[in-house]
Formats: structure tokens, C-alpha cells, sequence
């Protein structure tokens, strides 16, 4: 069951909208970073308030990690939270607020 965030900002709205960009690809969390432009504690405490509405599933890589080279964590917005981010993005943004995210690195999967 997912439940509507209490408390919504523009860095809340950026990382809602990599999400809706990204179709059903999981991000992981650099990704995010780099699209969004938002610094990596504010995007990483957005996920896990996402994550707690039941907004977001998030999984560990299955690879090992490398030497100097975390494993990653990939999220997914669910299928059950679409119809409330599209409605939340289409309320609080306009076409001139969303063009300012840029791509991800190749969306998905790196």
C-alpha cells in the first residue's frame, strides 16, 4: 500500500520525475544524482522517504563489488505509485520546471 508524501519540494518533485522519465528501467542512485542535479544526501534521503511510502522498491547489484567500487542499489518507482506520481508531477510542475532535469546515463541498468 503506497501513501502520499507529507511533505513535497522541488528535490522531492526532481527525483519523482527521473522516475516517470525512466518508464519502468531501474535507476540507481548516481543516476538519479546526475539527473536531477541534486546532491547525493538530499537524493538519497528522498529515496528511503519513497521507499518508506511504499512509492519505490529497491534491490542490492547481485554482482560482488569491486576494489574501489561500491555495489550498487537499484529502485524502481512500483507500478501501484505511477497514477500518483504522474498526478503530483502534473499538479506542482509546468513543462519550463520539468525540461531543467537532464538524462540519465542511458536511463537504466549501468
Amino acid at each position: 500500500m503506497t501513501r502520499q508524501p507529507e511533505r513535497i519540494t522541488a528535490p522531492f518533485l526532481d527525483v519523482v520525475q527521473a522516475f516517470l522519465d525512466a518508464g519502468d528501467d531501474e535507476l540507481h542512485g548516481w543516476a538519479i544524482i546526475s539527473t536531477t542535479g541534486r546532491a547525493g544526501p538530499t537524493v538519497y534521503k528522498i529515496l528511503e522517504r519513497l521507499t518508506d511510502m511504499g512509492w519505490v522498491t529497491a534491490r542490492w547489484d547481485d554482482r560482488p563489488a569491486e576494489p574501489n567500487k561500491p555495489r550498487r542499489r537499484y529502485y524502481r518507482l512500483t507500478g501501484e505509485a505511477v497514477p500518483s506520481a504522474r498526478a503530483l508531477i502534473a499538479e506542482r510542475r509546468t513543462p519550463q520546471t520539468r525540461a531543467t532535469l537532464r538524462p540519465a546515463f542511458g536511463g537504466g541498468l549501468a
